[in-house]
C-alpha cells in the first residue's frame, strides 16, 4: 500500500484588536513531515500574558521534537495498527508534561516569568491509519473522512467565564486533576482531511454557538462547518500539482485567513488554522 502524502496550508495572522492596541500576534502553528506520518501544532498565547507570543512558538517546537521521539520510539510510524486510547493519553499526558518542564527551563535561562509564556495546545499527528490527537485548553480541531463526513476530534476546554480557559502553565499537572485538563483522542478511520485551530476562527469555520429556541439557551455542537472546508479540501491538491511552494501555499492562507470571508475580516482575536489533506501518490 503507498505510504500517504499531506499537502497542509497554514498560517497565524493578528488579529484587529491586535493591531489597533499594537499588541504582536501571540499565535503560533508549525508543521513537520516525517517519512510516513506529520506532526501539526497550533498553539494560542493568552492575551493577558505579556511573552505568551513567546510561548507559543516555543512550546510549538518543543511538541514537533518530542512528539517526534515518541512516535519512532514506539515504534507507531512503522505498524500497522494505532495505539489503544489509553496507551495514547498517557504517552501525550507524559510528553506534554516533559514540554512544559522545557518551557520552565526556558523561562528561567531567559530571565521570564513563566506564567507570562502561557498559551494552549492542539497537537495533531497523522499516521497512515489515523489520527493521534491531544490538547490543553480552547480552539478547535476535527476531520473529514472518505465519506465526506466532518466529525471534531476534541472538545475545547472553557470555563465559567467568555474566553476562560487553562494553559500549557496552569495548576493542572496534579494526578488527580490532570485528565480534567488534557484530552487525548486516537482517530481510527480513513481520514481524508483534517484540520486544527485557535478559537480566533472557530466562528468562521465551526458550528460553535448556536441558539436554542424551546430551552431558549445556547449551545455548543462543535462541529466543522463542510462549507467551509469542502472547497479548501478541494484548492489544496490543485495548487500542490501546479508545484506551489509550501511558503507560496501559506502565502495564499494569510490572505484568506485575513480576507475569506465577513466572519474572518471582522474577527478581533488572532487567527491560526493548519488544514492538511491526504493525497496518495
Amino acid at each position: 500500500m503507498p505510504q500517504p502524502n499531506w499537502i497542509f496550508a497554514f498560517a497565524s495572522v493578528i488579529g484587529n484588536s491586535h493591531i489597533s492596541e499594537n499588541i504582536p500576534c501571540q499565535d503560533f502553528c508549525k508543521v513537520e513531515n516525517y517519512d510516513t506520518f506529520s506532526i501539526a501544532v497550533v498553539c494560542d498565547g493568552a492575551g493577558t500574558c505579556i511573552n505568551s507570543q513567546i510561548g507559543s512558538k516555543q512550546v510549538a517546537n518543543f511538541c514537533t521534537y518530542h512528539f517526534e521521539r515518541v512516535i519512532r520510539n514506539q515504534k507507531w510510524d512503522k505498524s500497522d495498527e494505532l495505539p489503544t486510547q489509553e496507551v495514547w493519553h498517557n504517552e501525550a499526558k507524559n510528553t506534554l508534561h516533559l514540554i512544559k518542564e522545557d518551557l520552565d527551563r526556558f523561562s528561567m535561562s531567559n530571565n521570564l516569568d513563566f506564567k507570562s509564556l502561557s498559551c494552549t495546545v492542539i497537537v495533531t499527528i497523522a499516521l497512515p491509519h489515523g489520527l493521534l490527537v491531544t490538547h490543553i485548553g480552547d480552539g478547535r480541531a476535527g476531520y473529514c473522512n472518505k465519506n465526506n463526513e466532518w466529525s471534531p476530534t476534541i472538545i475545547p476546554l472553557h470555563g465559567e467565564l467568555a474566553n476562560q480557559t487553562v494553559f500549557i502553565t496552569s495548576e493542572i499537572w496534579n494526578d488527580e486533576i490532570i485528565d480534567t485538563y488534557i484530552e487525548s483522542n486516537v482517530i481510527k478511520d480513513d481520514v481524508k482531511a483534517f484540520c486544527l485551530l485557535s478559537d480566533g476562527c472557530e466562528k468562521a469555520s465551526f458550528e460553535c454557538n448556536l441558539f436554542d429556541q424551546e430551552t431558549e439557551t445556547y449551545f455548543d455542537p462543535n462541529k466543522p462547518y463542510p462549507l467551509f472546508f469542502n472547497p479548501n479540501i478541494k484548492i489544496l491538491p490543485e495548487l500542490h500539482k501546479q508545484n506551489k511552494t509550501q511558503e507560496e501555499i501559506n502565502i495564499l492562507w494569510e490572505t484568506f485567513l485575513t480576507k475569506g470571508n465577513e466572519k474572518l475580516q471582522i474577527e478581533p482575536d488572532d487567527k491560526t488554522l493548519i488544514l492538511g489533506v491526504r493525497v496518495i501518490e
